[in-house]
């Protein structure tokens, strides 16, 4: 009934033009991105546009560098884009010719493939880890839950992530959840830690949104290359569902979501009022059509930004403990968070019958939104945290005993095996 293809456009996004002219040579920042951003597609997407755009307010002029392949969905950012290639000496040149103040790894990995050799080639460049969400939890919850096994959170890509984490200046991460995780079980100290979640720009005006009456039916989105948004939509459909029809008949379910593939479409059953679709051509649109926003994340981490979007559309969510995690408090709901099939039907029943209910869940996120995810407090913040270890990132790095450690010869495996991969790729080519 609502299919759509075109990319959406953020609430939280800057759109003002970029690449202005300044009176003094700006300094470089620049994003090493696992993936060209697709704001569309994901939230970690449009999170680190709104880092970029906050870098450019700064004075920063901005360069995004990126080894994947392009798509037809990444967004046209307005800074300088250019294509790199991992295991490969160029980059070291072309870095150093860009000599930027500010180097971004977005995710663990870019660390890991060129960590070294921004270290070689702008020893002074501040460096930054951009985790996104502390991806060693999600996977630890993942696997505790396919497993039924205890939570480990000790594993091979935990020792990968927290080792960069340590080798980089300073770590952004987008949940006070993960932060205290990160001092208390892995001994991070604060100071290599910042917190800086999604930030939004302007509150919605719920007077020129539709209010319950006015909406109809249940809604999900959320990109299918992200496990926890597969693993949800599958739980909702066999467990959740069957049940909630009895509850509420006569409503649908529409799921949306970028790179829905076959597997996902199977769940669809028309019949029975559950639609999956894919990419949405607006998604604070969207959401606004419908009365309950459902987001029932069995695992994850970081924070969540369908449920952003579901406040930022004035849509209710019902979600779960996971899906609550470093969004709101567990008390500020308006209802039980569960994960348990039946009280997570009974709970979006109720909200979607009971009006006053329904307008306190709302309220409530907006609450949230005023409280937690103002753009201002936020983006000074991160940005005198800059220029505060900048000003003596010699003595900021003095500290750091367990990064000069990891970066030293004996330690340094992701290089060596670098070089190795690179010298065999030219003798295979002569």
């Amino acid at each position: 009934m609502y299919p759509g293809n075109a990319p959406f456009a953020s609430a939280s996004r800057n759109t003002k033009p970029r690449g202005q002219a300044m009176s003094a040579p700006a300094k470089r920042a620049l994003l090493i991105a696992k993936h060209w951003p697709e704001p569309a597609s994901t939230a970690a997407g449009r999170r680190t546009l709104d880092i970029l755009d906050l870098l450019a307010d700064a004075g920063y002029r901005v360069e995004i560098a990126s080894p994947a392949q392009p798509t037809p969905f990444q967004a046209k950012t307005g800074y300088g884009e250019h294509p790199i290639e991992v295991n490969e000496s160029s980059f070291d040149r072309w870095v150093r010719a860009l000599n930027p103040a500010l180097v971004i790894y977005d995710r663990f990995m870019m660390e890991e493939q060129f960590g070294w050799r921004v270290r070689e080639q702008c020893p002074d460049a501040l460096t930054l880890l951009d985790t996104s969400d502390f991806h060693s939890l999600r996977e630890a919850r993942h696997q505790a839950l396919k497993s039924g096994q205890p939570l480990n959170l000790f594993h091979p890509i935990a020792e990968r992530e927290v080792a960069a984490m340590a080798r980089c200046d300073l770590t952004v991460m987008i949940s006070k959840v993960e932060v205290e995780l990160l001092k208390q079980h892995f001994c991070l100290p604060d100071w290599q830690l910042h917190y800086l979640p999604f930030m939004v720009r302007e509150l919605p005006d719920l007077n020129t949104l539709p209010d319950f009456d006015e909406r109809q039916h249940l809604v999900m989105i959320g990109g299918f290359k992200h496990a926890p948004n597969r693993d949800a939509t599958t739980w909702f459909a066999q467990e959740v569902w069957p049940q909630l029809r009895s509850l509420l008949p006569g409503v649908e379910c529409h799921v949306y979501g970028a790179y829905s593939d076959h597997a996902m479409h199977r769940l669809s059953d028309p019949a029975t009022g559950l639609r999956v679709y894919g990419r949405t051509e607006d998604a604070l649109a969207t959401l606004a059509r419908y009365r309950l926003n459902l987001a029932p994340l069995r695992f994850g981490a970081g924070q969540k930004g369908k449920i952003l979007d579901g406040w930022l559309s004035g849509t209710p969510t019902v979600t779960t403990p996971i899906g609550a995690e470093s969004m709101a408090p567990e008390d500020a709901w308006g209802y039980p968070l569960s994960d348990a099939p039946e009280q997570f039907a009974a709970t979006t029943a109720h909200l979607y019958r009971d009006q006053t209910a329904w307008r306190s869940a709302r309220d409530a996120g907006t609450h949230a939104l005023e409280t937690e995810f103002s753009y201002a407090p936020h983006a000074a913040a991160f940005i005198e945290r800059l220029e505060t270890i900048a000003a003596d990132l010699d003595a900021h790095r003095n500290r750091q005993i367990w990064g000069r450690i990891l970066r030293r010869t004996e330690h340094r495996a992701e290089e060596f095996m670098s070089r190795w991969i690179e010298t065999k790729n030219k003798m295979t080519d002569t």
